[in-house]
């Protein structure tokens, strides 16, 4: 399995017990901004619109789902499992 590393992830969603949904800014091939969404597994602290730096184990999934115009649509779920969270904001930090 590959090991991912995402310095600046921003959590946008907790998992209560599980982890957390997090997002990360990309740049666009048309040079626009856009979000690259993951789901970290995880037991480590942390609260929504913390900026962390995330490490673990990559997946990939088939997702499917309904959207909001009632359309079933498929996409590539990111994961990373057993994920070691580092939280500068945290309040357990011994500074």
């Amino acid at each position: 399995m590959a090991i991912v590393t995402i310095a600046t992830a921003t959590v946008a969603r907790i998992i209560e017990g599980y982890g957390f949904k997090a997002t990360e800014e990309i740049k666009l091939q048309s040079g626009e901004y856009g979000k690259r969404w993951f789901t970290v597994w995880t037991k480590a602290a942390a609260k929504e619109g913390d900026v962390v730096s995330v490490e673990g184990e990559l997946s990939v999934k088939l997702e499917e789902y309904t959207n909001r115009d009632n359309e079933a649509k498929t996409s590539a779920a990111i994961h990373i499992n057993n994920a070691l969270v580092s939280n500068p904001n945290a309040e357990d930090a011994p500074f």
